[in-house]
C-alpha cells in the first residue's frame, strides 16, 4: 500500500526589489510567477485522490499540459485529471487514495496519469501567489480627475492576499507633457477605490494586482476615462492688427489644451471704460441680443474653428454670423477689448475658458491699436502725396501770413494809440460756462444710474422674497458689522402673517453714498446672489426690504460664528483633563467637509467668497455649518471690533486684489489650521502690514505638534504661492472625507507632555482704525 504523498516545500526564491513600484507592471508579475513556479515544480504529480463529483469542470482534454497550463492561467494551485475531465482547485476536497486507482493513462500523453474510473490524478501547477479580483468594474459618473472602481475580492481558498496594487496607465491623452503611471497600495480586505489626481480628458489603463507574500499574482485590467476639464493653460490674448471706424482686424493665435480638445474659439468683444475694468461675468456672457437684455457691456461676436494653421486672422463687427452668434458693427470712438475663449466639448461635456484681457492691447500711441511688434507699417503713396500737399499749401499760407502782419505793423504804428490811462482790461461780460467731459460711453450701453439697476435686479426677484417693511424689526443699536456697502445690524423677519414668532436676522442696510467702483462691485455680487439657489452650508438669503428712503438685504443669522466656538472649545492647561478641547477632532474635520460643501456650491456658481475664515462660518449648537456669501466679516463677538481680513488672504489678493476660487482656496488652508488650532491667529508674529513680504519670504503657519504631517501638507498645497497648483474644494473634501476613518493620523486633542496651542491674538485680527 502506498503512503499519502507530502506536499513539495522547496526552498523559497526571494527576489528584493529597491523601489520595486517603479518596474513595469508586466515585468513585476512575469518576475513574480517565475518565483511561484521555483517554489513547487510545475506538473508535479502529488498524489491520487478519490473523485470529487462536485468539482467544477474546467475543460475536456486529454493531454495533461493543456490541463495544468489551464489552471495555472487561473491562478489554482492544483490541476485535477479524472480520464478527460479537467477541473481547477486550490483545496483538495476528497480523501487520497492508492496510485493504482490512478490507472488511465492521458489520450495523447500516455507517459502521463490521468486518474481512474472513480479516482482522480492530482498536479501542482506551480502557483503559489494570488489570484485576480474578480468583477472590477468602473463605478459612478465621469469626473475631471478621478475615477472610482469597484471589485470582488479573490476565492476565498487561495493564496491569502496582503495587499492590491492599483496601476493607472494613460493610453490617450490631450496634455502636451508626458504623463507617468499612477500607483496605489491598498488593503487586503478594499473592495474599491477612487483613483485621485488624474489628468483630465484622459483615458487610462486600470489594473488591479493582488499582492501575496511571493510578490504580485493576478491581475485584472479595465479601461475608464476622465472628464475633460477647463481648458488649461489660459488663451492668449488676441494680437491687434488693425482698427477701423466699425471694425476690428485681430489675429488669434492657436490655443493649447492640456484638459481636453480645443473645438471652437470664441470671439468676446467687451466695451470698458477708460479707468476701470468691469469683469466679465461668464454666467452673464451671450450673444449680442442677450447682452442687450441683460443691459451688460460685452457679448460673444463669433464662434470659429481653426483648421491647421498656426494662427487665424478675423474682422471683430463685419456684421455677419458664426454660429449662431451675430457679430454686429463696433460703436466709433469707444474703447473696447477683444478676449479669446477656447471651447472644448467631448462627449457632450463643454468647458469653456476666457483669456484675461488688459488695458495693454491700447499701448500703442495712435489709437489705432496697431501691434508695431508684428505688423509692418503700410505705407500709402496716395496718403503721402496729399500730406505732401497740404504741408506745401499750409506753408504758403503761413508765410503769406507772416509777410502781411509784417507791413501792417510798420504801415500804420500808431493809428489807434491810446494813452496809458484810457486802457481797459478786457472782461466777459455775461456768465461763464464750465464745460466738463465726462468721457464717452458707448450708445447700446447707455448709464442708467445705480438706482435704476439696483431696481432692475429687485424687481426681478420672486415675490416671497420681497418683504413690506411691516414685517421687519430692527434693532438700530446692535450694528453686527461695517462694510464698503453699508452697516450690518441685528434684526428680526416675521416670513408671514400666519407665523407667531418672527426669524432672527441679519440685515445688511445698503448705503447711498458709494464710490462708482464699490456700486459696480455691489451690483454684481448682489446678481450673482439673486442667482443662487439654496445650498444647506449657505447663509440663506431672506430676500429684500425697500423702503423710499432704505434699501435692506435680509439673511439668514445663525447662532454664532466658527471662531468663537472655536475659542470656547478651549480647556485651560489647569484644568485636569486629558483632551485640550471639547470638541472633538471628528467634528472639527467634518466642519472643513461642510465648509467645503459649501464653497464648492460657491464655486460651481461662479461666486467668490473673498473673506473664508472662521468669522464668516457660522455654526449652532446641532454643528450645522453655513458659510457667508455675501457682506462683510461681522465684529468680533468678544471685542466687538471690526476685523482685518486681509490675513486670510492669498498674496494675490493683498497685493493685486485679484481674487478668485483659488484665492478661497488659500484661505481654506489657513481655515483648516485655525480650526485644528482652535481658534489661533494665523502669523501670530507678522503684523498686517509686513504680511505680504512674509509671504514672500516663505513664511507659513507652523506646525503644531497635535496637528500630523497628512494634515499640514494639505494646508501647504493650499498655500501654494502658484494658484493654478493649488487643488480644488471638490479634491480637498474628497481627501477630508477618505480620511475621517483614520483621524488619529490627522489630528490628536490629547494633553500631552509640551503640548502648546498657538495663542488668540485678538489685536493683531482687529482692523486698524
Amino acid at each position: 500500500m502506498s503512503s499519502a504523498r507530502p506536499a513539495i516545500n522547496p526552498p523559497s526564491v526571494v527576489v528584493h526589489f529597491h523601489r520595486w513600484q517603479s518596474l513595469p507592471l508586466c515585468v513585476l508579475t512575469l518576475l513574480s510567477i517565475c518565483g511561484g513556479l521555483a517554489g513547487a515544480e510545475k506538473r508535479a504529480y502529488f498524489g491520487c485522490y478519490e473523485r470529487d463529483r462536485f468539482a467544477r469542470l474546467a475543460l475536456t482534454t486529454e493531454h495533461l499540459d493543456e490541463c495544468v497550463d489551464s489552471c495555472a492561467n487561473s491562478f489554482h494551485r492544483y490541476a485535477e485529471l479524472s480520464g478527460s475531465r479537467c477541473s481547477c482547485t486550490n483545496t483538495i476536497q476528497t480523501r487520497i487514495v492508492e496510485d493504482r486507482e490512478c490507472d488511465l493513462k492521458c489520450g495523447k500523453q500516455p507517459d502521463a496519469n490521468c486518474g481512474g474510473v472513480n479516482a482522480q490524478a492530482v498536479y501542482e501547477t506551480g502557483i503559489d501567489v494570488a489570484g485576480p479580483v474578480r468583477n472590477l468594474r468602473i463605478e459612478g459618473e465621469q469626473k475631471e480627475d478621478t475615477i472610482a472602481i469597484r471589485w470582488d475580492l479573490p476565492a476565498d481558498d487561495g493564496v491569502m492576499v496582503e495587499e492590491f496594487e492599483i496601476v493607472a496607465e494613460a493610453t490617450r491623452t490631450y496634455a502636451s507633457f508626458r504623463i507617468y503611471p499612477v500607483r496605489w497600495s491598498v488593503h487586503n480586505t478594499s473592495t474599491g477605490f477612487e483613483l485621485s489626481n488624474l489628468q483630465p480628458g484622459t483615458d487610462y489603463n486600470i489594473t488591479v494586482v493582488s499582492v501575496s507574500a511571493r510578490g504580485a499574482g493576478g491581475r485584472a485590467s479595465i479601461a475608464g476615462s476622465t472628464e475633460i476639464g477647463h481648458p488649461d493653460p489660459e488663451p492668449e490674448e488676441p494680437i491687434i492688427l488693425r482698427r477701423f471706424e466699425s471694425t476690428i482686424l485681430i489675429q488669434i493665435p492657436r490655443a493649447v489644451n492640456d484638459n481636453g480638445p480645443v473645438n471652437y474659439y470664441r470671439v468676446v468683444v467687451h466695451y470698458v471704460n477708460s479707468e476701470l475694468i468691469q469683469q466679465i461675468d461668464e454666467s452673464q456672457l451671450g450673444t449680442f441680443q442677450q447682452s442687450k437684455e441683460n443691459k451688460v457691456p460685452y457679448y460673444i461676436a463669433a464662434e470659429l474653428e481653426m483648421r491647421d494653421d498656426e494662427s487665424l486672422q478675423f474682422t471683430v463687427g463685419d456684421g455677419r454670423e458664426y454660429r449662431s452668434y451675430f457679430n454686429p458693427p463696433i460703436t466709433a470712438r469707444t474703447h473696447v477689448h477683444i478676449s479669446i475663449g477656447v471651447v472644448s466639448i467631448l462627449n457632450h461635456v463643454v468647458k469653456v475658458r476666457y483669456a484675461t484681457t488688459t488695458h495693454e492691447q491700447h499701448q500703442y500711441p495712435d489709437h489705432h491699436h496697431v501691434n508695431l511688434k508684428t505688423v509692418e507699417i503700410e505705407r500709402n503713396e496716395t496718403l503721402i502725396a496729399i500730406l505732401t500737399t497740404a504741408c506745401i499749401l499750409f506753408g504758403v499760407v503761413l508765410t503769406g501770413a507772416i509777410i502781411l502782419y509784417v507791413y501792417l505793423h510798420f504801415k500804420t504804428p500808431a493809428a489807434n494809440t491810446r494813452p496809458f490811462g484810457d486802457h481797459h482790461e478786457l472782461t466777459l461780460q455775461g456768465p461763464i460756462l464750465e464745460v466738463e467731459n465726462n468721457g464717452y460711453m458707448p450708445d447700446i450701453y447707455e448709464q442708467r444710474g445705480f438706482e435704476a439697476e439696483l431696481r432692475d435686479i429687485i424687481e426681478g426677484l420672486e415675490p416671497a422674497k420681497n418683504h413690506a417693511r411691516k414685517y421687519l424689526s430692527l434693532d438700530i443699536n446692535r450694528v453686527l458689522g461695517s462694510g464698503k456697502y453699508g452697516d450690518v445690524l441685528l434684526g428680526a423677519l416675521q416670513l408671514s402673517q400666519e407665523q407667531d414668532g418672527d426669524m432672527p436676522a441679519q440685515v445688511h442696510v445698503i448705503t447711498d453714498d458709494m464710490e462708482s467702483v464699490d456700486q459696480i462691485a455691489f451690483l454684481n455680487e448682489f446678481r450673482r446672489l439673486t442667482a443662487l439657489e439654496g445650498h444647506a452650508n449657505v447663509i440663506l438669503f431672506y430676500g429684500v426690504c425697500v423702503t423710499p428712503d432704505w434699501c435692506y438685504l435680509l439673511f439668514e443669522q445663525m447662532q454664532t460664528t466658527l471662531k468663537q466656538t472655536l475659542l470656547n472649545a478651549r480647556v485651560p492647561a489647569s484644568a485636569n483633563s486629558v483632551k485640550f478641547s471639547t470638541i472633538s477632532e471628528e467634528i472639527v474635520v467634518n466642519i472643513l467637509c461642510l465648509v467645503c460643501d459649501g464653497m464648492q456650491f460657491l464655486a460651481d456658481s461662479n461666486v467668490v467668497s473673498k473673506k473664508l475664515c472662521a468669522r464668516t462660518v457660522y455654526v449652532n449648537t446641532k454643528f450645522e455649518v453655513k458659510v457667508s456669501a455675501f457682506g462683510p466679516p461681522l465684529n468680533a463677538e468678544d471685542t466687538g471690533s471690526p476685523i482685518a481680513i486681509s490675513r486670510w488672504h492669498a498674496p494675490e489678493v493683498i497685493k493685486f486684489q485679484n481674487h478668485s476660487t483659488k484665492s478661497d482656496v488659500w484661505s481654506f488652508g489657513l481655515l483648516i489650521w485655525e480650526c485644528c488650532c482652535l481658534g489661533a491667529t494665523p502669523y501670530g508674529t507678522t503684523t498686517t502690514d509686513n504680511l505680504f513680504a512674509a509671504i514672500r519670504a516663505g513664511q507659513k503657519p507652523e506646525r503644531p505638534s497635535f496637528m500630523y504631517e497628512d494634515l499640514y501638507q494639505l494646508c501647504l498645497n493650499c498655500w501654494d504661492l502658484d494658484a493654478s497648483d493649488r487643488p480644488s474644494f471638490d479634491d480637498l473634501r474628497r481627501y477630508l472625507r477618505q480620511t475621517l476613518p483614520m483621524l488619529r493620523y490627522l489630528l490628536s486633542f490629547e494633553r500631552k507632555q509640551n503640548v502648546q496651542l498657538p495663542p488668540y491674538l485678538p489685536h493683531l485680527e482687529a482692523a486698524s482704525e
